[in-house]
């Protein structure tokens, strides 16, 4: 009896192997971004979890004589899915390949048709060969044991090692002063020229976007910041920073869990948070608000800043509840989903990508109606993945990984800028604000118009009072648009003309 117990505890222990791994100490690169790290109760959830299914699996032990021998057969093969999905949760997260997206390397519709024949064959041996599963099963559950003292003692070692975030700093006070025109430059993360304008997919309907185009400047040909690398190769950690500085970034350095530094093509290099186009607003005597994910936002630019909210990317390991009772729901949940599959739904992943969005949709309609705010840089988690938007029902309980939920996440991007808009002529700040849209990089999955990827990305720019529409066909880099927002709110750039002169003067220069 005490041995069974040890081999459904070893078992319990090794199902649950992926929420261990969270408490392995955050790489330096990771420290630098994550908003939070895992603390005592996470640790509380997951020895809860292991205890529970242990005293679960213990039962079925005791119980599985005296049931029919097709479910005596079942348990085992039960308990090796279970230790096989452990596994692949592990190697979602840190195995390169997978991580950076398996789905380009091999389609889903030859992989999860091939998953699923070597699952059936699997189950068909373990059937065949019980005694042998049984043995097997037994054997490795066993030789697992030792990994409890690693896994149970080290997670609290971790716990007491793991280097400090560092803090989100106060606020810079409020300035009097304002520009002459007011500054809203939008990102979309990975909002893609091609998927949205020329090649929009029949039935995706954009018509605030269309609208606002017709009255604004628009470029088919912008280049993204990174471009020159393959598109699948572009970061949004690397592109952010060249967009901030108006400068390509060649190389970064975590030189600690708040620092950031920058090496540029010119040569140039800068702590991120330190001479960025904030710092220069702030000289300039003019308020400045950022909202954005991914990167630590208030942490590196809040003494330029008199507002701001940030949050990091969600992925399995962040994205667990901080109370203990909700984080055990959620690691056993997490078993049975991927950051994009779930067997629920919507994967916790995804749900809090959408409260992510549901945030800097807030923080973006309060900058839009502050006239204090003379430049607002908000950077938005759409329509980067994971999707969790509908056309139809505004929400979604769907799976897959494919180019129709991208173009359904494109209605949401034109639904936010919608609200945006409303919140700016609300306001009775329209004919003092200046908008610039744009994107860090476009789609990096196999598009559906001809398989691969191309460099360019949106670029909208609509000046105060504009009324008519002006295209541009010139191809430029999107490095300068940092530069092109000061310019605008410095009253140096005011009409159409002006733009397409600056912008030249950046094509030549490059």
């Amino acid at each position: 009896m005490r041995r069974n117990y040890w081999l459904s505890l070893s078992f319990a222990n090794l199902v649950y192997l992926r929420a261990w791994t969270d408490f392995i100490p955050v790489r330096s690169g990771d420290l630098f971004a994550r908003k939070a790290l895992p603390g005592i109760s996470l640790y509380f959830a997951v020895a809860g979890d292991v205890f529970a299914l242990s005293c679960l699996t213990f039962l079925l032990i005791y119980l599985a004589p005296k049931m029919p021998g097709w479910v005596q057969r079942a348990l085992p093969v039960a308990a090796i899915a279970m230790v096989a999905l452990a596994l692949r949760s592990v190697a979602a997260e840190h195995t390169s390949l997978l991580r950076s997206g398996l789905f380009r390397v091999v389609p889903p519709k030859v992989l999860f048709p091939l998953a699923a024949f070597f699952a059936a064959v699997t189950v068909g041996l373990a059937f065949r060969y019980f005694s042998l599963t049984l043995r097997l099963a037994g054997v490795v559950a066993a030789s697992a044991i030792p990994c409890l003292a690693v896994n149970l003692v080290g997670a609290l070692v971790y716990l007491r090692v793991q280097p400090p975030l560092a803090p989100d700093f106060p606020l810079a006070p409020r300035l009097t002063q304002s520009p002459p025109v007011r500054v809203l430059w939008i990102l979309f993360d990975e909002w893609d020229q091609r998927l949205t304008f020329p090649n929009r997919a029949p039935g995706t309907r954009l018509p605030i976007l269309d609208r606002l185009a017709n009255r604004s400047f628009i470029a088919t040909r912008a280049l993204a910041v990174e471009a020159g690398i393959p598109v699948e190769q572009m970061a949004t950690e690397n592109a952010l920073p060249s967009l901030l500085y108006g400068k390509r970034l060649v190389r970064s350095v975590i030189e600690g869990a708040g620092t950031r530094r920058l090496h540029f093509a010119d040569g140039a290099s800068a702590v991120f948070g330190r001479g960025s186009i904030f710092e220069a607003a702030r000289s300039d005597g003019w308020n400045s608000a950022v909202a954005g994910w991914y990167l630590p936002y208030c942490r590196a630019f809040a003494a330029q800043l008199t507002d701001c909210y940030w949050d990091g990317r969600y992925e399995q390991t962040s994205s667990a509840s901080h109370a203990v009772l909700a984080a055990a729901v959620d690691e056993t949940r997490m078993l049975f989903e991927t950051s994009m599959f779930s067997a629920f739904g919507l994967s916790l992943v995804a749900e809090r990508h959408s409260a992510e969005y549901e945030a800097l949709m807030a923080a973006a309609r309060r900058y839009t109606a502050d006239p204090s705010i003379g430049l607002a840089f908000i950077h938005f988690n759409i329509p980067h993945t994971p999707y969790f938007y509908s056309r139809n029902t505004g929400r979604f309980r769907r799976y897959g990984y494919s180019a129709a939920l991208y173009d359904d996440t494109l209605e949401l991007v034109d639904r936010s800028l919608g609200d945006i808009l409303c919140s700016l002529n609300a306001a009775g700040l329209d004919s003092k604000t200046a908008i610039i849209l744009s994107s860090d990089h476009p789609a990096r999955f196999p598009t559906r118009i001809d398989g691969g990827q191309d460099p360019h990305v949106p670029f909208i720019v609509h000046l105060p009072g504009q009324t008519t529409g002006v295209i541009s066909t010139q191809e430029f880099s999107t490095i300068r648009t940092a530069d092109l927002a000061l310019a605008i709110a410095a009253g140096e750039v005011k009409s159409p003309p002006d733009l397409e002169h600056f912008l030249a003067a950046s094509s030549a220069s490059k």
